[in-house]
Formats: C-alpha cells, sequence, structure tokens
C-alpha cells in the first residue's frame, strides 16, 4: 500500500496516509440498522469524501473535525467521483503529523505579496493613513501573521497566505479603479484595501485544517477589524475624526449587504469600489480553483456549486479518461449510504 497525496489518487489504489479531517459526522444506513462514519479528507493537494462503513461509531469518538487522522483504505468511484473507503482509522501522532503536508499554500511568492504589501503601504501619502498603516505593516510580527493568515475558512483564498493574497489582489483592482475614476480618494482607497479583513488574523487559525477561534465566531472579523483598526487610531495623535469616519465606514460596509454580515451599506463612492473590489477577487479566485481542480480530475464540469445555484464550466481540453464531460444532476442529499460528496451550503462567500 502506497502512501501518496489526495492529488494522486487514483481508483483502485491501496492507501496508507495522514491527511486533516475537515468534517465528520454519523449518519444512518437507510437499509439495514446502524451507522455509517462520513468525512471529507484533505492535504495540500486537494480534498476527497471518505467513508467508513465498519466500526464507524468507535472509529468516531477518536477524533473531531478538524483533526489529523492516519487511515488505511481503497480508492473507490461513485457517480464520477472518487472516494475513499476507509478500513482502519486512527488519530494521527505528532510524528505523523510532522510528516504530512495537510495544509495548501498560496502559489504567490509570499515574499513578493509581502514587498507589494509594504509598497502600498508606504505610498500612502496623507499623514495619518500613513501613520495608521505604519502600526499594523511596520510591525514585523503582524506582518508575519498577516502573511500566513487564511483568507477564509473555505472556498475563496482558504490557505495558507491566502489574507495577504487577497488583500494584494483588492489593491490592484483599485489601483486600476482610482486611475479610471480619479476624483476617487486614493490614499482612503488604498488603506481600506490593506485594512479591510486585518480581523481575519484573529478570527481564523490554523492547524491541520482551518478553524474559527471562538473570538472569531463570536465576534466575526469585520467587527475585529473595526476595533483593531480604531484602537491603532486612538495612538495618533490628532487623527480627523471625519477621515476616522470615512475609514471605519470602507471596513464596516465593505460585505456589502447587511444579510452577508455589513453592519452598514456603502454610502460613499470609496466604500462602493472597496465592496465590488474585493467581491469581484473573492469570486474570480473561487472560480478559478473550482476550475483547477475540476481540470486536474479531467472534468469538463464542475460539481453543482450550491453558493451560486449553478455548474461552473471547466474546459474542454486536456480531459483525461473518465472525466465528466457534462453536468451531473444536482444532489438533492445524500444517497441511502450517504455518498455524495457535497457539503457547501448557501451563503455569503465573503463568510466561507
Amino acid at each position: 500500500m502506497a502512501t501518496k497525496t489526495i492529488g494522486e489518487f487514483e481508483v483502485g489504489d491501496r492507501i496508507t496516509g495522514t491527511y486533516a479531517a475537515r468534517d465528520k459526522s454519523l449518519a444512518s444506513f437507510k437499509s439495514k440498522p446502524g451507522q455509517y462514519l462520513s468525512l471529507t479528507l484533505g492535504d495540500a493537494s486537494g480534498e476527497i469524501p471518505a467513508r467508513m462503513w465498519d466500526n464507524a461509531e468507535e472509529a468516531a469518538a477518536l477524533f473531531g473535525a478538524g483533526d489529523a487522522v492516519t487511515v488505511r483504505g481503497v480508492v473507490e468511484e461513485y457517480r464520477g467521483q472518487k472516494q475513499l473507503v476507509i478500513e482502519r482509522l486512527k488519530k494521527a501522532e505528532p510524528e505523523e503529523i510532522a510528516r504530512a503536508e495537510l495544509m495548501r499554500s498560496t502559489t504567490h511568492d509570499l515574499d513578493d505579496l509581502r514587498a507589494r504589501v509594504l509598497e502600498i503601504a508606504d505610498s500612502v501619502r496623507e499623514p495619518h493613513l500613513s501613520a495608521l498603516l505604519e502600526q499594523f505593516f511596520g510591525d514585523e510580527e503582524f506582518v508575519d501573521r498577516f502573511a500566513r493568515a487564511p483568507g477564509a475558512k473555505s472556498l475563496h483564498h482558504s490557505y495558507i497566505g491566502g489574507l495577504i493574497e487577497h488583500t494584494v489582489g483588492v489593491v490592484e483592482v483599485l489601483e486600476t479603479v482610482a486611475r479610471v475614476h480619479p476624483e476617487l480618494d486614493r490614499d482612503l482607497l488604498m488603506a481600506g484595501a490593506l485594512l479591510h479583513d486585518i480581523g481575519k488574523v484573529t478570527e481564523l487559525e490554523c492547524s491541520a485544517t482551518i478553524e474559527y477561534t471562538d473570538q472569531g465566531r463570536l465576534v466575526g472579523h469585520t467587527v475585529l477589524t473595526d476595533r483593531m483598526v480604531n484602537q491603532a487610531i486612538a495612538r495618533i495623535e490628532g487623527f480627523p475624526q471625519e477621515l476616522a469616519n470615512r475609514l471605519t465606514h470602507l471596513l464596516l460596509s465593505h460585505h456589502g449587504q447587511r444579510e452577508y454580515g455589513a453592519p452598514v451599506l456603502p454610502m460613499t463612492a470609496e466604500a462602493c469600489a472597496l465592496h465590488y473590489a474585493d467581491n469581484l477577487d473573492a469570486h474570480v479566485q473561487y472560480f478559478g480553483q473550482v476550475i483547477r481542480d475540476g481540470a486536474a480530475a479531467g472534468n469538463q464540469w464542475s460539481d453543482f456549486q450550491r453558493l451560486f445555484d449553478r455548474y461552473i464550466f471547466v474546459g474542454a481540453r486536456g480531459n483525461a479518461p473518465g472525466g465528466r464531460l457534462e453536468p451531473p444532476p444536482p444532489a438533492e442529499g445524500a444517497s441511502a449510504e450517504g455518498h455524495e460528496p457535497g457539503h457547501e451550503s448557501p451563503g455569503n462567500l465573503f463568510d466561507q
């Protein structure tokens, strides 16, 4: 039995390896008494749905969602997708976790991303905004945390380095917007872009998986960002109240709609621009990830994306044998044995 990354799995492979349990649940068989274990396993190369038919309750008691587990099993195919049928499972030992690559990371060079963030922060000329940015991006310890933080728990930029990658993406979009619309306050836009998600360094934490901290769940990154920024503003002598209000408004309204976690709606041109730039970068990155994953599996169409209520076209090029050439019907729920791997729920892309 070979140890492989999930991205290397092929139908028929017998697998022994250590992977992150991204979620887990026990479900009842519909055709017989008892329960089976349903989970999603992940590593740096991707994810795969997994099922354990025997001794499920005992196995489920050994670990929690977010833990690393060492498994032995066989890769099978169900409804055109790979799934791992687990024969044995245990919670991973520290040395097994250390050998495994469980978390995805940005494909961009982190040093380049850091340099771009510092370059934009240095380009802000308004003295109070410049002093504010220095409090964050002049702090090497903060920048280290910021550079390694994920951009979300799942979906867009949900990997190590995702937050800084997303921040630079928003900055680049707004640089173009500021050139097309010179009436906008560029310094305010750049400050808002650099600061809009800094609360995520506290909201999320990485171990074998990305999880919310207690503070992250109870408070949320929008409020955490507002607190961090206003505490920093209070340390800057003479910071104009009107400028503080305009910046705070950008940060609080960047999700665009109250049902998506925005305490207020965008009411300035700069706030409108930040919201759409944030939304654009998040959605395009998510689409790109779905397309890359689908292409790696040899599919022409993605799974049904419940968040957007649609399939995403992967493309006809380079389909591997057995790849999906047309979209399957959307799943109405788990099958009798709970094979269906879909686990996303409708909601706001910003909070996934």
